[in-house]
């Protein structure tokens, strides 16, 4: 290991200026935070030259499999990759909006840092990955899947196992992919092997360090999942800010938060993510499953 403590992402071109907004939240709402490293899965050459100029280090990630750009198979091997003891992987369409050094505490203290997607795995994990996995598909029941959007690791002993095992399985495509548009790749994998070694898992709360549908989705919130929805002007104030210093700044809530939304979140309140997405699951379950990356915005 080279360092004690080490922040990953990866992006392909369609999330250069969301993963610079990424960047830039960091430096403004979390100062000392620890370093980033940045894994390339098709970045674009604009924002290859702005990640330079602000020294940020990028890492490509190669061929290591036939299906390595399909399936987030790339997110397994970025997690085994990263050259630290300590990790914290967050998505690249994320921006923080207050400090989580409680997240790196509890990396260090329980050996990982997790959070669900509010969402079961008996929808998410697909009969493939089970076998993949040693499981039964009916070891899924009861379960919540975890989020790989915000995960973190300490890279040793019984949780460096689970990062080899996922890798080994997820290097077998039919296990990593998706027949069904609500399997989740990667998430199914790791939460499967986490339950599976570890037995009960301990998650912290998914709208505080996941929250979807607006910065101010909950109060004392600190991370913003917002897949591109971030507005314009909010997107260009961080990513000035890559590594250039200002005051702690909060992004607008998107515009397709409305009364709409508001009032969703007012009546079904926790569940509203798990009853949302299993709607979409059903009305959609006949389209093809989003297979891990963009190129193109």
């Amino acid at each position: 290991m080279e360092e004690k403590r080490l922040i990953i992402t990866a992006a392909s071109a369609a999330f250069g200026q969301s993963l610079l907004a990424l960047l830039g939240s960091l430096n403004l709402n979390w100062p000392g935070h620890p370093r980033v490293r940045v894994y390339d899965i098709g970045l674009d050459a604009d924002t290859l030259r702005e990640l330079d100029r602000n020294r940020v280090e990028v890492v490509q990630v190669p061929e290591f499999c036939p299906h390595w750009r399909k399936h987030f198979t790339w997110k397994i091997w970025c997690w085994n990759d990263a050259p630290a003891e300590e990790i914290l992987w967050v998505d690249s369409g994320v921006v923080f909006l207050k400090p989580v050094d409680e997240v790196f505490n509890a990396i260090s203290s329980m050996g990982y840092f997790v959070v669900p997607t509010y969402h079961l795995l008996t929808e998410n994990a697909s009969f493939n990955a089970c076998r993949g996995c040693g499981v039964e598909p009916s070891f899924r029941e009861g379960k919540m899947t975890l989020a790989g959007t915000f995960i973190g690791f300490r890279k040793e002993s019984k949780m460096l196992e689970i990062l080899r095992e996922a890798l080994s399985v997820a290097l077998v495509e039919e296990y990593i992919a998706s027949v069904e548009r609500m399997h989740r790749h990667d998430q199914m994998i790791i939460s499967l092997l986490f339950y599976k070694h570890m037995g009960r898992v301990l998650m912290s709360d998914g709208v505080v360090y996941c929250g979807w549908l607006s910065p101010q989705q909950t109060p004392e919130q600190k991370v913003w999942v917002h897949r591109r929805e971030i507005l314009p002007v909010d997107q260009a104030h961080f990513a000035y800010h890559v590594s250039t210093p200002g005051q702690p700044y909060m992004p607008a809530s998107p515009r397709s938060t409305g009364r709409f939304h508001a009032g969703w979140r007012k009546v079904f309140g926790a569940p509203e993510r798990f009853i949302r997405r299993a709607l979409r699951g059903q009305l959609r379950k006949e389209e093809r499953p989003y297979d891990g990356i963009r190129d193109k915005s």
